[in-house]
């Protein structure tokens, strides 16, 4: 009597349907990479690199960063901000770009790195001044902080050649000077008591990077 067979596929072995969704979906998987665990589930062996990939399925990929808007008519410190916080020369060069003809950054670029601008007044501040208000500027209740795209003309009294020529006595600039700082709205006058000094306040915002960018800041 001949010997029953049984019925159906060896223990651990995949079906047909299995093995032909694999062939469709594995990006060239063979049979023969199958294998199984002590359990009898598939094993994949000897899989390349992008067959490792494909089966891994779709990686999620993080959102590209970009840099946050600009308000309409933005200050300088909020421009300058924004290239301190950009990632790469290049981007920060494209947004400095954009505001080369303006003439408060012309002016700020001017002072921070042009060493043909040398101001007039002493480093620092004197010990009992005080600048600027975040909201509203001491001594000025009832009106709006100035802003530095309104008084950016008056580095011409603190400047040598500017009209600091002009102004015979010293503590007559200083005057003008202590007075535009405490106009300012705080950010902006900081940043105009920096570059006086000959310092740029961000400090990825480089001599190089606003060259870049096309402010003439070296003799020819």
């Amino acid at each position: 009597m001949a010997e029953k067979r049984g019925r159906g596929r060896p223990k651990g072995s995949l079906n047909k349907k299995t093995l032909e969704t694999l062939d469709t979906s594995s990006n060239g998987i063979k049979e023969e990479d199958i294998g199984v665990d002590a359990n009898g589930s598939p094993v994949i062996e000897s899989l390349g690199e992008t067959q490792k990939t494909v089966l891994k399925g779709p990686v999620e990929e993080k959102p590209k960063w970009t840099p946050r808007k600009l308000p309409r008519n933005p200050s300088v410190v909020e421009i300058l901000a924004l290239v301190e916080e950009t990632k790469g020369k290049q981007a920060k060069v494209d947004i400095l770009k954009e505001y080369v003809g303006r003439n408060d950054v012309k002016y700020a670029m001017k002072a921070a790195f042009d060493e043909r601008v040398q101001f007039t007044l002493p480093e620092g501040l004197p010990s009992n001044v005080v600048i600027g208000d975040p909201d509203t500027p001491e001594g000025a209740m009832d009106m709006a902080p100035e802003r530095f795209i309104r008084v950016f003309k008056r580095m011409q009294y603190w400047v040598k050649g500017g009209l600091a020529n002009s102004t015979s006595k010293s503590s007559k600039q200083e005057e003008i000077f202590l007075n535009t700082l405490r106009s300012l709205e705080k950010s902006e006058a900081e940043f105009l008591l920096a570059i006086k000094d000959k310092t740029m306040p961000f400090k990825s915002v480089t001599k190089e990077i606003a060259e870049l960018a096309g402010f003439d800041l070296t003799p020819k």
